[in-house]
C-alpha cells in the first residue's frame, strides 16, 4: 500500500530485519545540503557536497554534484549523482602531471650540469 510507513526506511542506530536504517549522521549531512540548496541563488545552482554514509560502523564520504533547480519560491528540485569515481580520477590525473612536469625539470637539470661539467 502507498504511503505504508513501514515501506519507508527506519531511522535509527542499527540495522533490524525488516529494512536499512539511515543513521542520523547521514540525515544530517543530507539536511546540509538541503539547506544549501535552499540558500542558493538563481534559478538553477550546482553545489559539489560529501554525503556522509555509515557502513558497519565505519564513516564514508560520498563525493557528490548536485543540480538544483527553483521552480517556485517554495519548491525545488535537486538531483544528485555520486561523483566520486570522476573526482579520484582527476586527483590521480594532478598527480601525474605534476610527477611528470617534476622528472622533466630533474632532467634539464641534469642536462644543463652534463653541459656545465663538460664545457667546463
Amino acid at each position: 500500500m502507498a504511503g505504508d510507513p513501514s515501506d519507508h526506511p527506519r531511522v535509527s542506530g542499527s540495522s533490524s530485519a525488516d529494512g536499512p536504517s539511515v543513521k542520523s549522521e547521514e540525515i544530517s549531512s543530507m539536511a546540509d545540503l538541503l539547506v544549501r540548496a535552499w540558500g542558493s541563488d538563481g534559478r538553477e545552482a550546482l553545489l559539489m557536497h560529501d554525503l556522509v554514509m555509515v557502513r558497519d560502523g565505519r564513516r564514508h564520504n560520498v563525493r557528490c554534484e548536485a543540480k538544483v533547480t527553483r521552480l517556485e519560491s517554495d519548491a525545488l528540485v535537486v538531483v544528485m549523482r555520486d561523483i566520486s569515481e570522476r573526482f579520484r580520477r582527476f586527483e590521480a590525473e594532478k598527480r601525474a602531471i605534476s610527477e611528470t612536469t617534476a622528472r622533466e625539470k630533474d632532467a634539464e637539470a641534469n642536462r644543463f650540469t652534463r653541459h656545465e661539467v663538460k664545457n667546463g
